[in-house]
C-alpha cells in the first residue's frame, strides 16, 4: 500500500530565500491591518570558540537595520507596549548577550559605527572582580557550559570531590551551591581545578562604566553563571536571579528589569523560574524562541530573533507584521500572571 502523503500547510515553508522579498514588499501592506508589533533582536557580536565572526555580514545587517527600520533601546519599546502607546513601523530592539571581553573588541566597535542604541545581557558572577561570588559562579556553570564532560558528569565529580558519601537522590546542582559555599576561597579554587573550570573573560565593571559613558547601552541581567535554568532550584535559583540584579545595579547605578534567559528554549522557562522572576521584580524575561511582541504577550517569555543571520532571512524577521504571521502559533499569544 502506497504510505498516505501529508499534504498539511506548514507556514514555515513560507520561510524561503525566493519567498522572503516578497514578504519584504508586502510589509506595508500588512502591517496597515494591523496593529505595530516590536521585533527583539539577539546577538553574540564576538568570535566563535573557532575565532570565526562575519563581521562583513554583521556590518550588512547593521546597515539595514539603519536604512529600512525604526530602531528602539528595549526598555522605551518596551515602556511603550506597556502604555499602549503606538510603536514606529518596522520597530526593532537589539539585546546583546554576555559582555565578553571580545566584544568589547569587536562587536562594540560595529555597533558604535551605526550609532544604534542595544541592551547588553551581563553575567555578573563571572566578572573577575566578583571575589568568591566569581568562583562559585565558576563552578556552576558546569550546570550549563560542558567544559570537558557532559553536564551530569561534570555534577558527579564536583560532588565526589567532598569526599563523603552522597545518597543518589541529593545529587544536585543545588547541593553542590549549597556544599561551595560553606568553602574557604582557596578550596574552591581547588575544587574549580578538580573540575576544570575554565576562566572565559568577560568585560570588567570599570569597562562596563566606560561603556555606559561613551555608548547608547542599557543593561539585563544574564543570570549569575549562565547555567540552564530548568536545572535551577532553590537557593542557587534565587541567587541567579537576586544576586545578578543586585551587583548590576549596585556596579552600573541603574535599575534592572529584564532577564535574559541562558538557553532560551522553553524547557528553561520553569514554574520556579517564573516565580523568582516576580519575587525579585522583573518585568520582562527573554527567550530565543522566534516571534514578535505586542501588548498581549507574555512578559516572562519573550521572543526574539537572530541579528547574526543569514541576509535574506535577517531582512524578513526585520518584518514584524510578517513575522507575527509567520510565527502565530508560537509563544507569546497570552499574558500569565507575576
Amino acid at each position: 500500500m502506497t504510505p498516505k502523503q501529508n499534504n498539511s500547510f506548514n507556514k514555515s515553508n513560507l520561510i524561503h530565500p525566493l519567498a522572503a522579498p516578497f514578504f519584504v514588499l508586502a510589509e506595508p501592506l500588512i502591517s496597515a491591518l494591523g496593529a505595530n508589533r516590536l521585533i527583539v533582536l539577539y546577538a553574540h557580536l564576538y568570535p566563535d570558540q573557532d575565532g570565526n565572526i562575519n563581521q562583513d555580514l554583521i556590518k550588512k545587517n547593521l546597515q539595514y537595520l539603519v536604512q529600512a527600520c525604526n530602531v528602539l533601546p528595549v526598555r522605551e519599546a518596551m515602556d511603550r507596549l506597556e502604555k499602549n502607546q503606538e510603536l514606529p513601523r518596522r520597530a526593532v530592539a537589539i539585546l546583546v548577550d554576555d559582555a565578553t571581553k571580545a566584544f568589547g573588541q569587536v562587536g562594540r566597535k560595529l555597533l558604535k559605527e551605526v550609532e544604534l542604541p542595544y541592551t547588553l545581557a551581563i553575567i555578573p558572577g563571572l566578572i573577575e572582580d566578583s571575589g568568591k561570588e566569581n568562583q562559585i559562579a565558576r563552578l556552576m556553570r558546569l550546570a550549563g557550559h560542558e567544559y570537558w564532560l557532559p553536564n551530569h558528569e561534570m555534577l558527579r565529580k564536583a560532588l565526589d570531590w567532598f569526599g563523603s558519601h552522597i545518597d543518589e537522590g541529593a545529587v544536585s546542582y543545588e547541593s553542590l551551591f549549597e556544599k561551595a559555599w560553606q568553602l574557604e576561597e582557596d578550596r574552591i579554587e581547588d575544587l574549580l581545578i578538580q573540575v576544570r573550570a575554565q576562566n572565559h573573560h568577560f568585560m570588567s565593571w570599570e569597562e562596563l562604566r566606560q561603556l555606559q559613558k561613551e555608548d547608547q547601552v542599557d543593561f539585563a541581567s544574564h543570570t549569575m553563571s549562565h547555567p540552564r535554568l530548568k536545572l535551577a532550584t532553590g537557593t542557587w535559583l534565587d541567587w541567579e536571579i537576586g544576586r545578578s540584579k543586585e551587583l548590576i545595579q549596585s556596579n552600573l547605578g541603574i535599575e534592572i528589569d529584564s532577564l535574559v534567559a541562558p538557553y532560551g528554549n522553553p524547557e528553561n522557562f520553569t514554574v520556579d523560574l517564573q516565580q523568582a522572576l516576580a519575587k525579585h521584580k522583573y518585568k520582562y524575561a527573554f527567550s530565543t524562541e522566534k516571534g514578535t511582541i505586542g501588548p498581549q504577550t507574555r512578559r516572562y517569555q519573550l521572543p526574539r530573533l537572530n541579528l547574526e543571520d543569514e541576509y535574506w532571512r535577517y531582512k524578513l524577521h526585520t518584518c514584524p507584521a510578517v513575522c507575527s504571521y509567520l510565527y502565530s502559533s508560537g509563544i507569546g499569544l497570552s499574558n500569565i500572571q507575576k
